[in-house]
């Protein structure tokens, strides 16, 4: 299993053309051979007591919206193959103009195993 994360960041006031966008990259990943889920999270807000930017540096990075693409593929060729596709490029390239960081992705593998749920549904 293969386990992606994309962090990207737009400029406030642009936030619904990267959604548009990234509305799009979401249908596109829906039919990908190989991929288990997939969410794409905005953010809201930045928490006081999990961040080590105070005052003027936190109202820096909020000043942008950030969004984060998470993606759990069967195999890493699954994941690349989608890539390769272009679907996530086109995407991409539509946010390029309001892009204030990224698009960057880190590629991760279970350290642990998953815990077995006998009897539970997981929702």
């Amino acid at each position: 299993m293969t386990v992606g994360q994309t962090l990207l960041s737009v400029r406030k006031g642009t936030e619904h053309r990267a959604e548009k966008a990234l509305e799009n990259m979401a249908s596109q990943l829906a039919g990908a051979a190989g991929l288990v889920s997939h969410k794409i999270l905005r953010s809201v807000s930045m928490s006081p007591l999990a961040s080590a930017l105070h005052d003027e540096a936190r109202e820096a990075v909020l000043g942008d919206v950030h969004f984060v693409i998470l993606t759990e593929w069967e195999s890493i060729e699954a994941h690349d193959d989608f890539y390769r596709s272009g679907g996530a490029q086109r995407a991409y390239a539509v946010l390029a103009s309001i892009l204030t960081s990224g698009p960057y992705e880190v590629l991760y593998e279970p350290l642990v195993p998953e815990p077995e749920h006998s009897g539970l549904t997981v929702r």
